[in-house]
């Protein structure tokens, strides 16, 4: 297994991906004017940040014109300041810089006709170059260069990349800069950060320093960064919630409905960089890593990234289906197919007490070869007790007719095979005497999203109660594509153009990076839209370019069916055993297609 090493630029693009989704650049009510911003960066030393900005609210509201601070009495400007602590000291210093900054204009004649302003200014900085305005500004008494590059930054727009004490730890405990003690080497942060990102960066390293990344008591188990902590790693290996790995993680699907049911995600692998930092960004507190499995993959490689974990109870795999799927080349060769046994393999190594392996029902056959009773058999030579289950997405709580294979197995000589999970919900046109809730509509639960023409881009978006949506993006159709969309009928039309249902959707496909039509509206659906029908909740956000996101929507197991599954496991395990009817064999039917619930579906429509 060969794990993608992070460094230098990619991995600063993949923390300012993750801290720009999570933080958006929320403003930190810096300030436009340069003068402004110097003196309320001088105020917030040392504070925290309600003080700061009130007692420069405060100081603005008495002293309109800072030329009226120079002439304030000294006890009333220490006064004012006094709640953000050294009062005497910072009324000083914001005199003393005023005071340069009023010499500064005389010298240059800043005014009509050589007169003063009408205030003092630091306007003049904007014909500066960055270097130049960088050496006036730490001239001015207590101005150092992280105030320096705040202002550079914030009212100026240049790209200045200011280090605070917040941009300090998170770097030094991701390794991005040698460790520097208490003495902060501003151009080797600088150097590492790319100029466009630099502003955005900083002001989200901020909010994730003050949130999460702290410097007492972090929080690691809610970091969207662990994945490249070791620190971080390490701190999360301590949870008590029974573990799991998740192979073959994609946007998360599974790993979401494990951790949902109580279990903790050791470990995620995916070898896609986008949907490993969907991954990230929705699972936090879960270590990611990007890599392929393949045969040379040990259980070695997988602990160094979970360090301090003891035991592993699950072992989470959904191989790669292109071999297997109608949708895909169904090519019995194809080494993907293969996969299985490693699955099998590192399981026996880690010594997990229970495995899930999913996968579509094209595993039952492929071009006359079969790999149902393979999969079967790979996973009890590795000493799993282990029965296929064909279940349903839609009798799991889904609006959706997608039929997977659940393989499910336990360790243990003389262990029982675990049975399937049990319906939580009754599919459409499925009359039944048990009182299982009807599985939602496509209309239900597409109800509460925006209504947005073919070609709507920005985000987020507003739904009708308010909600905001990402993900949003629609299409841009043609004329004669909407013309054409227009024509069909729910439940009809090419696979490319299938217009869905207003009840159930078929299996969700991304042929070509391009989802079905949706039931009512003439485009095709959004990434948040068929992210719905999946189950995924709304603030579940997908990375990466619009055109790569549908398929790792269509291609995740969803939600609802994964918590269920992870429900039925936690209780197998506390159990301690099996049911005794599970007869830890897979019946056959006539065509050897294996035990199912139901006629299987097919997974490409």
């Amino acid at each position: 297994m060969q794990v993608r090493s992070l460094v230098g630029s990619e991995l600063i693009s993949r923390i300012d991906e993750l801290l720009e989704a999570r933080y958006r650049s929320a403003d930190l009510g810096n300030m436009d004017d340069p003068l402004d911003e110097t003196i309320y960066i001088l105020l917030s030393r040392q504070t925290r940040e309600p003080v700061y900005m009130r007692v420069y609210r405060d100081l603005r509201r008495c002293y309109p014109r800072w030329s009226d601070v120079l002439e304030a009495p000294d006890e009333s400007l220490a006064s004012l300041l006094r709640p953000a602590g050294l009062h005497h000291q910072r009324a000083r210093q914001v005199k003393a810089l005023l005071a340069a900054v009023r010499e500064e204009n005389r010298r240059r004649a800043i005014g009509p006709a050589g007169k003063p302003p009408a205030d003092l200014t630091l306007g003049f900085l904007r014909a500066l170059s960055d270097e130049e305005a960088e050496q006036f500004l730490t001239r001015l008494p207590g101005i150092g260069p992280k105030s320096a590059r705040c202002v550079l930054a914030y009212s100026l727009n240049r790209p200045a990349f200011a280090v605070d004490t917040h941009v300090h730890r998170v770097f030094s405990r991701l390794r991005l800069v040698t460790r520097a003690g208490r003495k902060k080497d501003h151009d080797r942060f600088q150097d590492a950060v790319p100029d466009r990102v630099r502003k955005r960066l900083h002001i989200n390293l901020v909010h994730h320093g003050r949130a999460i990344c702290r410097a007492r008591r972090p929080k690691c188990g809610d970091c969207v960064l662990v994945s490249f902590c070791a620190e971080g790693r390490q701190a999360v290996a301590n949870e008590r919630r029974p573990a799991v790995v998740d192979l073959f993680a994609g946007a998360g699907g599974l790993g979401y409905g494990f951790r949902k049911a109580g279990f903790r995600v050791a470990l995620a692998v995916e070898s896609d960089r986008h949907a490993a930092q969907t991954y990230r960004l929705n699972n936090p507190g879960v270590p990611v890593i990007e890599a392929e499995i393949d045969v040379s993959t040990s259980a070695h490689q997988l602990t160094r990234f979970m360090p301090g974990v003891e035991q592993v109870m699950g072992l989470l795999a959904g191989p790669p289906c292109q071999g297997y799927s109608a949708a895909g080349a169904r090519d019995p060769d194809a080494a993907g197919n293969l996969l299985y046994r490693q699955v099998a393999s590192l399981a026996a190594e880690l010594q997990v007490e229970t495995v899930l392996l999913e996968n579509v029902p094209g595993v039952r056959r492929v071009r006359g070869h079969g790999f149902l009773n393979d999969i079967l058999q790979s996973l009890r030579e590795a000493g799993y007790a282990t029965d296929a289950h064909l279940v349903n997405a839609c009798e799991f709580g889904v609006p959706q007719h997608r039929a997977r294979y659940l393989f499910l197995g336990r360790r243990g000589e003389g262990a029982s095979p675990p049975p399937g999970p049990d319906a939580t919900h009754r599919s459409h046109g499925k009359g039944s005497a048990t009182d299982l809730p009807d599985a939602p509509t496509l209309r239900s639960v597409l109800a509460p999203l925006p209504e947005l023409p073919a070609g709507a881009t920005g985000e987020p978006v507003p739904g009708p109660d308010g909600t905001e949506y990402f993900n949003v993006e629609t299409m841009a159709h043609s004329e004669r594509v909407v013309a054409k969309i227009k024509g069909i009928k729910p439940g009809e039309g090419p696979i490319s153009y299938r217009r869905l249902r207003d009840d159930e959707a078929r299996t969700l496909i991304a042929g070509h990076r391009a989802l079905p039509v949706h039931p009512w509206l003439d485009r095709t659906i959004s990434v948040r839209e068929a992210a719905t029908i999946q189950g995924f909740p709304h603030h579940y956000r997908f990375c990466g370019p619009r055109s790569d996101q549908p398929l790792q929507v269509a291609n995740a197991v969803p939600p609802p069916l994964a918590e269920a599954v992870a429900l039925h496991l936690m209780q197998v395990i506390r159990e301690g055993r099996a049911p005794e009817d599970a007869s830890g064999t897979v019946p056959t039917d006539a065509d050897g297609a294996g035990p199912g619930q139901g006629s299987p579906a097919s997974e490409a429509t």
